[in-house]
């Protein structure tokens, strides 16, 4: 054998031939570079499934804002819902990459891949069903009904609607939720509260028409009630006039309205017990009903109002609701305008005929406004007048049922529209549809309460601002009201500018109760620059500070509520306060105007 024989050889112990070793560095590299390029390639399917759910999540998001039964059903943000689901349905093509499933073996790396895969999944499915929902039901929406017969079967199909969507949402899963890489984790929790948003919507659209069908089905009686926001209350305008609204076969008719100074009742004939009676009993709420109203929870509002109907006339009801100005706006622009006392009456007028322009028209006694004049009590009457000829009106014509719950929804996001029922199903349903008037227990809310027996709540600004920090104990919250006093110098009657009879203010003196709720768990509360508190404590599912305010014509004041809340309270729902004009709201760099209900999260 010869040298270069020997070198080609390897013996025992010896090394291998240059060319194995060089095809074996070759395999290698081969086999790295496969396996490079396969986890680059997978790398790309992952960052386009991400990028795609994350365009996906923000439509999404976009889409959902405020999203309630009656958004759903009339198709609410379906543009931004169908790019979502065009967004998602690419995110899920990509993480559904074969390219993906060898690392879906591995530990730490398989379940972000896993996750991702879930996710997008899930959110597909999400936008599917909720897009499909609302495509049915804005088409079911498109006809005009004109019977009581088919407001119900409408009901009926919205309900079945509703139920399918809730359905095809029950099964929707998230996928791992342990060591997952910060981005996919924020998108995982934001992910999660959209699927929560749509269960929540899907779910309410079901338990709202049902229960309206069963109201409208009846026999159904329901007190009504007619607020005033030119003298406001707590959450809703002063309660200034009742008449019954009775429904059968999915028709409907209001009674004779009367005005609640001929409903008084003796001291004791229905008592105020619970947390409305020790902070408001010293009032007589429940004999007074311009009292009525002074804490926003309705549910107690709407029992307390049937039980005082109930020992006035010996009627029962099965519910109670409550409507402002603002309300009859949105039902005549359903209903087109009405005549009444030879006066046309339409959207353009309507508001201010009820805030204003009824007091200035009609004749006062010089010394008492409020004396038993024919024509006061005419103007009593006026408000449960118009309420009447607008709702008979929408019962005899053909509704456009698209644009009923359109205008309707806006009223009852700003506490317009208010419902009760003692029955459980309708109960139920005006909880689902956002009208049941309970406070959160996040809730936050400024009320100002008129106690000056005129109508300066309109010409009554109020704006707030919020700012929050970080304390031992959790959050400290601090709201600055400010009230602006701007009735005009001329051209108010007595009715709306005061003063009330034999009382010591001066025209145009505004006085009433800062009135604040806060959330249940608040703690360490004060309340400063009122002249004196007169309530506080626990209201139901909140609290409430309260205290004396009064201002002259052109004068402003600014008051401070603060509070803290524990550290596993991460925000606040501001709740409406059923004002006109609205409140003005501000919080670091967001201002909004308290026509619907706002988050605030910390």
């Amino acid at each position: 054998m010869t040298p270069y024989d020997r070198g080609m050889t390897s013996g025992p112990g010896g090394s291998q031939p240059p060319a194995r070793r060089r095809r074996r560095r070759v395999i290698i590299a081969v086999v790295v570079l496969v396996a490079l390029g396969w986890t680059a390639a997978a790398g790309y399917q992952l960052i386009q499934a991400k990028n795609h759910a994350q365009a996906g999540l923000d439509q999404l998001e976009t889409a959902q804002d405020g999203l309630d039964p009656a958004a759903l059903i009339r198709g609410q943000g379906l543009p931004a819902m169908r790019s979502a689901r065009g967004e998602f349905h690419q995110a899920a093509d990509a993480a559904d990459s074969a390219l993906l499933v060898p690392f879906q073996v591995l530990p730490y790396v398989g379940r972000q891949v896993r996750s991702v895969k879930a996710l997008t999944s899930g959110a597909s499915t999400v936008v599917d069903v909720v897009v499909t929902a609302m495509e049915r039901s804005t088409k079911e929406l498109a006809a005009k009904t004109t019977s009581g017969a088919d407001r119900i079967e409408l009901l009926d199909r919205l309900g079945v609607i509703g139920r399918e969507a809730a359905k095809g949402l029950s099964t929707v899963g998230l996928g791992p939720n342990e060591a997952l890489a910060g981005p996919l984790e924020r998108a995982r929790r934001k992910f999660s509260r959209q699927l929560t948003k749509a269960r929540r919507a899907t779910h309410d659209v079901a338990v709202a028409t049902a229960g309206v069908a069963s109201m409208l089905t009846g026999p159904s009686h329901y007190l009504l009630l007619a607020a005033n926001e030119g003298e406001m209350r707590s959450g809703s305008g002063m309660l200034l006039s009742a008449g019954i609204l009775s429904t059968l076969g999915g028709q409907f008719s209001l009674g004779d309205m009367v005005s609640v100074t001929d409903l008084e009742l003796p001291p004791g004939a229905v008592p105020a017990t619970g947390d409305f009676g020790a902070r408001w009993g010293w009032l007589g709420p429940t004999e007074e009903w311009r009292y009525l109203a002074m804490s926003p929870q309705f549910d107690v509002t709407g029992s307390l109002a049937a039980q005082m109907w109930k020992a006035k006339t010996g009627e029962d009801v099965d519910g109670v609701f409550a409507l402002d100005a603002v309300a009859l706006h949105a039902l005549i622009k359903v209903s087109g305008p009405v005549i009444v006392d030879g006066k046309v009456i339409d959207e353009g007028n309507v508001i201010n005929e009820i805030l204003l322009q009824q007091y200035l028209d009609t004749p006062s006694a010089a010394t008492d406004p409020e004396s038993d004049l024919p024509a006061n009590r005419a103007r009593r009457d006026r408000n449960g007048v118009i309420a009447r000829a607008i709702v008979d009106q929408l019962d005899k014509a053909g509704w456009d049922i698209a644009d009923l719950v359109d205008d309707l929804r806006s009223a009852a996001r700003g506490r317009h529209v208010l419902f009760w029922s003692s029955k459980p199903e309708q109960q139920r349903a005006w909880a689902a549809a956002g009208v049941s008037g309970v406070l959160p227990r996040t809730g936050f809310m400024v009320s100002v309460e008129n106690r000056g027996g005129n109508k300066l709540d309109q010409f009554l600004p109020v704006e707030t601002t919020i700012t929050h920090r970080k304390v031992k104990l959790g959050t400290r919250v601090r709201a600055r009201i400010t009230l602006r006093n701007q009735a005009p110098g001329a051209g108010l009657s007595r009715y709306v500018e005061g003063p009330y009879p034999f009382s010591s203010y001066a025209p145009g003196e505004y006085r009433g109760i800062l009135s604040i709720n806060i959330p249940s768990a608040a703690g360490n509360v004060s309340l400063d620059g009122v002249s004196r508190l007169v309530a506080a404590g626990a209201d139901g599912s909140s609290q409430v500070i309260a205290g004396d305010v009064g201002l002259l014509r052109g004068e402003s004041k600014t008051y401070t509520v603060e509070f803290t809340v524990p550290a596993d309270v991460r925000g606040m729902e501001v709740v409406p306060s059923a004002r006109f004009p609205a409140i003005h709201y501000s919080a670091g760099s967001h201002t909004w105007d308290d026509d619907g209900p706002h988050s605030i999260r910390w």
